[in-house]
């Protein structure tokens, strides 16, 4: 999950950047393409403060982590849907990390990890 939040806070800062291109400049775009980038730094910043809940056993953490990753897959299958191009490497690569994620959170040691607290 840390790996995954900082790889979103980076994304949101390259977003950022992208306002700076003259397709943005010219279209007039520039202001929703750095509001997005904030909000993906936002969200990674909320995905590492719940893998530190995660680290510390707490339920809560362990819920939100699990919501955050649904959420991710159901804008994925969305986002596949409305675009409408057929390209499931969204879906695909978003479903195999909420299994990644919320599998071990859920089943085995990570159970039992969340039950002795």
């Amino acid at each position: 999950m840390y790996i995954g939040g900082i790889a979103q806070i980076i994304l949101g800062i390259l977003t950022i950047f992208l306002r700076y291109t003259p397709e943005a400049q010219s279209g007039g775009i520039a202001l929703p393409i750095t509001l997005l980038g904030a909000g993906m730094i936002l969200f990674g910043l909320l995905v590492i403060g719940l893998a530190s809940g995660v680290a510390r056993g707490s339920e809560a953490a362990r819920r939100g982590a699990t919501a955050v990753m649904v959420l991710g897959l159901a804008f994925a299958v969305l986002d596949l849907i409305i675009a409408a191009d057929g390209d499931w490497s969204a879906v695909i690569s978003q479903s195999i990390a909420t299994v990644a994620v919320v599998v071990p959170l859920w089943v085995g040691r990570g159970r039992r990890y969340f039950e002795t607290r």
